[in-house]
């Protein structure tokens, strides 16, 4: 994993891979604008967050960009397709795509376009690597014709940039189905607006290399994941950035947690720390970013002697969506929600419509502090309940709570209920 840097980088920052891209652009269907005002240009940049347990690398290759806007599409061709590693898009490096040249005006949505695995040539186009070495042939349905469609406003303004990152989350996009051992790309993407956002970096202890780290709203959705980095040299601090995110002056809750399981329906999380919670981590736009510890005073990740505990379970669908189970705690004294983890569910081969999952959480109490100058984290007394939250792409939901110390729960039946915080939790 890359090393991340301490401040947001920004999407017309040339990264290797990049320095020898050869861009083709062209507008089709749209016209110039009016005539009279001056057009402005769209940049876009590629990011990630962290992948699955069980995957160790999501290849995927670029072909092209489509911009969406009221008066006809605009598309940025790569004349050499990008072949990129997902996994290698995190804690704030971004892939650059390229600049397009579009009229003024506010748009609506973006389309990636992607290579079409063709049988040509030993290396496909898109391909999955599981956490045994083995590689998979990546389904990419509709990627070659119209695109992975991105909704989200934005405005070129006369002479003016926009900076885009489309956020490619290859842990929510990836669908393995049912038993066949077919993986399916089913994307879950974002774009943000750099002019809009800003970064959360954080230094750790250097044990604790591997821990995840969340930003989530006060509901517990999770907006942006990433892993604690090794430092520059042995024995520095763990590193991590949160970025792009949305600036806000409310905050965001910073979760840290344990490493996700390595394989799928494994127990083993090392290192075994009990979550850590800051609330109120405020974000501004650009740099610097906002700073949770530093290197010389990195904030301390306090080891516990509980356990951890795996949920196993079931939903029963009304109709067939791809879904999602987060694993959330409630702070007390009317306390913001918190993730602790999340995972896709396995699809079912029998009927009825049937989703599997198995969740590993830990069990100590958290620790809990507000951001400021000096953060105190002080653990809670005692454990808190655990909720099974399922989303269903589709707009169903439904949750459990489990009772006593079991570790198997029983199946959440959803019909249909309306909710839209899959799409949130990214």
């Amino acid at each position: 994993m890359k090393r991340p840097s301490n401040t947001l980088i920004r999407p017309w920052t040339l990264a290797p891979l990049a320095a020898a891209l050869a861009l083709s652009l062209s507008a089709c269907g749209g016209g110039g604008g009016g005539g009279t005002t001056p057009g402005g240009t769209a940049n876009f940049a590629l990011t990630d967050a962290p992948i699955c347990a069980g995957i160790t690398s999501v290849f995927v290759t670029v072909t092209g960009v489509e911009l969406v806007g009221p008066s006809g599409t605009y598309d940025l061709s790569l004349s050499t397709p990008i072949q990129v590693d997902l996994a290698t898009l995190t804690n704030g490096q971004t892939l650059p795509l390229g600049t397009i040249s579009v009229p003024a005006g506010t748009y609506q949505q973006v389309r990636l376009i992607l290579a079409s695995n063709n049988g040509n040539g030993s290396q496909p186009a898109n391909y999955v690597v599981d956490s045994t070495g083995a590689q998979h042939l990546l389904t990419t349905p509709s990627a070659q014709q119209s695109g992975y469609k991105i909704n989200g406003q934005f405005t070129v303004a006369p002479n003016g940039q926009a900076n885009l990152v489309v956020d490619f989350n290859a842990c929510r996009s990836v669908v393995m189905a049912g038993n066949s051992g077919k993986y399916i790309l089913k994307p879950v993407l974002n774009l943000t607006d750099d002019a809009l956002a800003g970064s959360i970096t954080g230094y750790l202890p250097a044990a604790d290399v591997g821990a995840v780290v969340m930003a989530e709203d006060s509901q517990g959705h999770i907006l942006k994941t990433t892993v604690a980095a090794p430092g520059a040299a042995l024995g520095d601090p763990a590193t991590f950035t949160l970025a792009p995110l949305l600036a806000t002056t409310t905050g965001y809750t910073v979760v840290i947690a344990p490493p996700a399981t390595l394989v799928s329906g494994s127990t083993t999380l090392s290192p075994n720390f009990a979550p850590d919670v800051i609330l109120n981590v405020p974000v501004v736009v650009g740099s610097p970013a906002t700073f949770l510890g530093t290197p010389a005073q990195p904030l301390q990740v306090f080891d516990s002697t509980g356990t951890d505990q795996t949920y196993t379970g079931s939903v029963t669908l009304s109709t067939e969506a791809d879904t999602l189970f987060v694993a959330q705690e409630t702070l007390p004294n009317s306390g913001p929600v918190i993730s602790l983890a999340q995972i896709n569910g396995m699809e079912s081969d029998a009927t009825p419509l049937t989703e599997n999952y198995v969740l590993t959480v830990p069990t100590a109490p958290p620790y809990v502090g507000t951001f400021g100058n000096s953060i105190v984290l002080n653990q809670l007394p005692s454990p808190l309940p655990i909720t099974i939250q399922s989303y269903a792409s589709d707009g169903e939901y439904g949750y459990i709570t489990p009772s006593g110390s079991s570790s198997t729960l029983g199946t959440i039946t959803i019909t249909g209920m309306n909710n839209t915080g899959f799409e949130m939790d990214h």
